[in-house]
């Protein structure tokens, strides 16, 4: 996996109709949800998301703190 890559497709929604969303390729979005996943993937409520929802979902890095916004607009610490 490119993790830089990846990292910096998780700080946008997938499709610019979204805010903080960007187009991005079939391949992008593969790439973006198996990091966010990978991401997300000891924290119990967000293991059973669907891809839907996670293409609504933001994944950021803000000083030394990881963050995920969620399809509301919610964000967390984790």
């Amino acid at each position: 996996m490119d993790e830089e890559r990846a990292r910096k497709l998780a700080r946008h929604r997938v499709g610019e109709k979204h805010h903080m969303g960007i187009p991005m390729t079939d391949e992008e979005i593969k790439l973006r949800r198996e990091y966010m996943r990978n991401m997300i993937r000891r924290v119990p409520a967000w293991q059973e998301v669907k891809d839907e929802q996670l293409d609504n979902m933001r994944i950021y890095k803000r000083g030394n703190d990881w963050y995920i916004e969620d399809q509301d607009f919610y964000e967390y610490n984790f």
